[in-house]
């Protein structure tokens, strides 16, 4: 009997353990918790900024907050959650969801919906954003890891990025930096962003793949590739929309924009091509070899030529820049290009057609005496219509002549394997003291009036 005792003592603490456990299963918490918005505003928002306070139907709860028109996805948040600098005239839909220390996560997400009248608002990031990069994340694996199959609209919010690989961006995609000041430098634009990308070993910093493509608003320095396709920006596979607007390109080993295609507008470079073993093939700001257009652009003190269109400077796809090209063209106007080491502007080895007008073009030359804009094997040219050489004054800074006073440029090398020289206008510029190189060519090859 004492034995059947002892062997029944722990059967029956077996017992009440399952017992017990059985309970704790039953009792395990499934439900989630109910999220309840106690302030925030709703239809019209006097103002840019929006504040919200909620709460949890079970206490310690945590909350994820999302504010569709700017986030991308819900994060973590606290009560109270404030946003600012709103779009004014943007429709918001603050949604909110608690999270109970079980991990059960509210299913219908408090919300409310509201529309910014105020005035000012000026958005970091724009409203149309589909991704909101702020600082801390890592930029080029954030675009470069985008898995929504279509085009996307990246808002960077201002703050230095690292960029250890280049941030591809696909057909469609637009990266946006958040706008910052601009000033005028005579006919150019010369901005200064808030969002700086700084290249950490990377021979480019964006590329561009495909059509549709557009990057504004970015300081770009630091890419350290010196090969075929180097620079900055890659814009070899983009499409002839391609656009980039207030960026300030500087500082990097080969040139700002290489291949370019589409158009560069309102935007500075200065101190590209610093690796001596791209000036050759590269060196430049801006170089391709498809027509492009470059308006209102800021160009000064590069190693090699400011901008550059190469290697038959092929016909582009963009059609209508100007009457004056109804078939598009290599189109340089309304831009200050100074300082060059090599030429101002060079249109080079091409049978299809350049347009240079409206520029201040001086102290190119420094170290290669081309010109400050130099032709050279190419048919097709027009420069005039208010172009300007030699000594000036722009912004308060003086610049000397363009070296051995050359304004202009127009030679053939007689190489049979280049295009020969032919069709170039030299009409209506302000040469200030400078020469134009080529006048004299027979059979009014290079044709020169009005100068």
């Amino acid at each position: 009997m004492r034995k059947r005792l002892i062997l029944l003592v722990p059967l029956l603490a077996l017992f009440a353990f399952v017992a017990m456990t059985e309970e704790r299963a039953e009792a395990a918490d499934t439900t989630p918790p109910q999220t309840t918005i106690t302030s925030g505003p709703s239809g019209s928002l006097t103002g840019t900024t929006a504040t919200f306070e909620f709460t949890s139907s079970e206490t310690g709860s945590t909350f994820l907050c999302k504010l569709v028109g700017r986030d991308s996805t819900r994060t973590n948040c606290g009560s109270p959650k404030t946003y600012t600098n709103l779009a004014v005239g943007t429709t918001y839909t603050f949604k909110v969801w608690a999270k109970d220390a079980a991990g059960n996560i509210d299913t219908t997400p408090a919300t409310l919906t509201f529309t910014p009248s105020g005035s000012g608002g000026t958005p970091p990031p724009p409203s149309d954003c589909e991704n909101d990069i702020t600082p801390g994340e890592d930029l080029d694996a954030i675009i470069n890891n985008d898995a929504s199959g279509t085009s996307t609209t990246f808002c960077v919010q201002a703050g230095t990025y690292q960029v250890s690989a280049p941030a591809i961006l696909r057909a469609g995609d637009k990266l946006k930096g958040q706008p910052g000041t601009k000033t005028t430098v005579d006919t150019a634009t010369k901005p200064t962003p808030v969002v700086k990308l700084v290249g950490r070993g990377t021979d480019n910093l964006l590329r561009a793949n495909g059509s549709g493509i557009s990057i504004s608003w970015v300081d770009l320095t630091g890419a350290s590739g010196t090969g075929t396709g180097a620079g900055a920006i890659a814009a070899g596979s983009a499409g002839s929309d391609f656009v980039v607007e207030f960026a300030r390109i500087h500082d990097n080993a080969s040139l700002g924009i290489s291949n370019m295609n589409g158009a560069v507008r309102d935007s500075e470079f200065f101190s590209n091509s610093e690796a001596q073993s791209s000036l050759g093939f590269n060196g430049s700001a801006v170089k391709g070899i498809t027509e492009y257009e470059a308006a209102r652009v800021y160009v000064h003190d590069e190693q090699g030529n400011g901008f550059w269109c190469d290697v038959g400077c092929k016909n582009s796809a963009r059609t209508n820049m100007t009457p004056k090209c109804p078939t598009g063209c290599f189109w340089v106007h309304d831009s200050v290009v100074v300082n060059s080491g090599r030429a101002g502007i060079r249109y080079e080895n091409s049978p299809n057609e350049a347009l240079f007008e409206n520029n201040e073009i001086h102290g190119n030359g420094k170290t290669e005496r081309r010109g400050g804009i130099d032709i050279r094997d190419s048919q097709n040219a027009w420069v005039g219509s208010g172009n300007n050489f030699g000594p000036a004054t722009i912004a308060g800074v003086t610049y000397l002549v363009n070296g051995d006073r050359i304004g202009v440029r127009a030679t053939d090398s007689g190489r049979s394997d280049r295009v020969n020289l032919s069709n170039v206008d030299v009409v209506g510029n302000t040469l200030n003291g400078e020469t134009i190189t080529g006048c004299e060519q027979p059979d009014n090859i290079v044709a020169c009036s009005g100068n």
